[in-house]
């Protein structure tokens, strides 16, 4: 097979269309950027009207992290209040200036990263209980709001394509360890059709789509790839990644696959043979970018021993195969 730049395999990847190798964190081949005001502010109010209180001056933040910062004040305490209030406009000027300096788009795979999705933002809004609450107790007044979150993704959306971005990355929680904190029915009626706009702007221009979404999330994989998403970028600590794979076969793809724990707390050697074991459970025929599951700041020897394992055992065919 001829030599491929880190963009064409990683693509290759995504599309289980026989790469060369398994695409890996460290590799160069792909780069996450962002539009500006999609990380909230350190300290102080964001565009939604939602006041920051940086995170404890220890924390170590790593250079991909989405939140450097937490909610200390809501916009409102119900959603009939919410619509009153102004939403930031997905199209205006200046979201997408500079981001793509200095990229080499034929050599990298930019993924344009989302700000929280429409569950994440209404629990932003509101606050997590009453967002729930919301959703069960003023239905009418809360769709209303989560199809204006949805809106505003739709705009960035095409903002990042119009600025040459090649890919999406789209982010919502529903579950934790034991399973989602939402019913499936109210997610499916509630969320899913506003997920299903966002995510069509990339799937309609060819473009990749990643998900994130925490926790034990496979009550709402299928409707995500029937939505179009190629690749999930979920927990592995609370996920049976390698029952998702054998179940779901080349629909899925994946981006990640080293729990964030061993990667901030184990040695190398552990690294190692995590990375060994997530390209044998979900590398095979292509669709994993290999990295750790969550974006923080890992030690420099672990990050070395992830790229070391992917040089080692990512070529294909892989020895399982």
């Amino acid at each position: 097979m001829p030599e491929l730049t880190g963009r064409e395999n990683l693509l290759r990847a995504l599309r289980h269309e026989n790469p060369n190798h398994v695409p890996y964190e460290g590799e160069g081949a792909w780069q996450l950027v962002d539009h500006c005001g999609r990380k909230p502010p350190r300290e102080g109010v964001d565009e939604w009207g939602v006041t920051w209180a940086p995170l404890p001056s220890g924390y170590r933040t790593g250079r991909d992290e989405p939140l450097e910062s937490y909610p200390v004040k809501y916009v409102a305490e119900r959603t009939a209040q919410l619509n009153l209030a102004s939403f930031p406009d997905g199209r205006a000027t200046g979201l997408f200036d500079g981001m793509m300096d200095d990229i080499e788009p034929e050599a990298v795979l930019t993924i344009g990263r989302h700000g929280a999705g429409p569950l994440d933002r209404l629990c932003t809004l509101l606050g997590m209980p009453d967002a729930l609450a919301a959703m069960l107790m003023e239905p009418d007044e809360t769709q209303a709001a989560l199809d204006r979150i949805a809106d505003y993704h739709v705009e960035i959306a095409r903002g990042y394509l119009a600025a040459g971005v090649d890919a999406g990355f789209l982010a919502d929680d529903y579950a934790g360890q034991d399973g989602p904190y939402l019913r499936p029915a109210v997610w499916r009626r509630m969320i899913l059709p506003g997920l299903r706009r966002m995510i069509a702007v990339y799937r309609d221009a060819g473009a990749p789509v990643v998900f994130h979404t925490c926790g034990r999330a496979k009550a709402f994989i299928g409707d995500l790839i029937e939505a179009g998403v190629i690749a999930f970028n979920l927990q592995s600590a609370a996920c049976d990644l390698a029952a998702l794979k054998a179940e779901y076969g080349r629909q899925i793809g994946f981006y990640g696959g080293i729990g964030s724990g061993v990667m901030q707390m184990g040695s190398p050697d552990d690294v190692a043979r995590a990375a060994r074991h997530a390209i044998s459970a979900l590398g095979s025929a292509g669709g994993l970018m290999l990295a750790p599951d969550q974006p923080l700041a890992y030690p420099a020897e672990n990050l070395e021993a992830l790229a070391r394992a992917a040089r080692r055992y990512g070529h294909y065919p892989l020895r399982s195969e």
